[in-house]
């Protein structure tokens, strides 16, 4: 990811802009941070933010040995545990890359700019440790434009609402139905009216939900074509239907009275962040960023999708306001033809969280292998 190969000019990317949809980079590991060529990239591309993957700082550690773990040092008397290494790697990755989009957050106002650490997903049912470690998080990075992974479990809505009202910027994650958003929305205005309430001000406090409609797709697909021919004329149309409806959603928040008076008081929208899917670089990540195009949202895109995307994006405007009847026409085949989406998204959103323990274990075996390499 080098100044050289940054997609400047590029035609697609420049229309998101237009729309008003920003484009974060999603997947990020250590190495282009350390190296300089994330602020280069940064320098010549509409980059709004990044999300940092544990999954991504395993590969790394295992790539390159001795290279991540220096400095951390074996476990022993006035060394760190793995897991303290790691986390520790994780924040100053973190402060990184917030000092690499400390240009574009000071310039959009904190618009744009944010960076998104993962917090331990084994405390995702946890609503007090996660707030705990929350505010660890946001003490260790020390910076205004950080955002922390809260999964929207049922206890993560708790701390979601928690981390709110104490203006630690949050990320609510793993985010499948238009119903679980909205139960996000609502802990998001919670947590802002306590603020109010206690006279703390809301300026600078930021959430974003994180929605996957891209997995959710694949999911659907699977079950309403076993056999992957391709034949049912439903295939291929989840991830637009179920952005149409959060989209609606979303629009109906900002024109209630509820938002007009959190509106007087400072506080910023939230804003509707589109996961990408598990085939970045494909034709198929390319269409469901050209299909997913709205005022106010994001695209988190791994590297490879924000290249095709590059190459052969071809944007056609707004892809979902105005359409919640599109999306009830496509929810009600999807029902007929047998599919739950809401227990293929419970289902979904649990794989995503098993996901994220074992990207967790992977790195701190990384660590512990890398730190053998050293001991040899």
């Amino acid at each position: 990811m080098g100044e050289d190969d940054a997609p400047r000019g590029s035609s697609a990317l420049t229309q998101l802009t237009h729309e008003g949809v920003s484009v974060w980079l999603d997947r990020a590991g250590h190495r282009p941070l350390v190296d300089g060529t994330l602020t280069r990239w940064a320098a010549h591309a509409p980059l709004g933010g990044v999300v940092l993957s544990l999954g991504a700082l395993a590969d790394e550690v295992r790539a390159g040995c001795a290279g991540l773990a220096e400095g951390t040092g074996p476990a022993g008397p006035g060394h760190p545990a793995p897991d303290d290494a790691v986390q520790a790697m994780h924040h100053a990755d973190a402060r990184r890359a917030c000092d690499a989009l400390r240009p574009r957050f000071a310039e959009t106002r904190g618009a744009e700019g944010w960076v998104t650490v993962e917090l331990d997903p084994r405390f995702a049912d946890d609503a007090r440790a996660t707030v705990v470690r929350a505010r660890a998080a946001a003490r260790a990075v020390n910076r205004p434009s950080l955002l922390v992974a809260v999964s929207a479990t049922t206890a993560g809505l708790t701390a979601i609402s928690d981390c709110v009202a104490e203006g630690i910027g949050v990320n609510a994650c793993h985010i499948t139905s238009p119903a679980r958003y909205a139960e996000v929305a609502e802990a998001c205005f919670e947590g802002l009216e306590r603020a109010v309430a206690a006279g703390r001000s809301v300026a600078g406090h930021i959430a974003v939900a994180t929605f996957e409609a891209a997995r959710m797709e694949a999911a659907v697909d699977r079950r309403l074509d076993p056999g992957g021919g391709g034949g049912t004329p439903l295939a291929g149309r989840t991830a637009q239907t179920l952005a149409r409806a959060a989209y609606q959603l979303y629009e109906g928040q900002l024109g209630s009275a509820r938002w007009r008076r959190l509106r007087a008081a400072g506080a910023r929208p939230q804003r509707l962040v589109w996961a990408a899917g598990d085939a970045p670089g494909s034709a198929l990540a390319v269409r469901q960023v050209e299909d997913l195009v709205a005022w106010s949202t994001v695209h988190a895109l791994p590297r490879p999708t924000l290249d095709a995307l590059t190459r052969t994006g071809r944007l056609r405007g707004d892809t979902l306001s105005g359409e919640s009847g599109a999306a009830e026409s496509v929810l009600s085949g999807l029902r007929q033809a047998g599919v739950d989406v809401g227990s293929t998204g419970t289902e979904l959103a649990r794989t995503l969280r098993r996901r994220g323990l074992d990207d967790r274990r992977e790195v701190v075996g990384a660590v512990r292998e890398a730190w053998g390499c050293t001991r040899r």
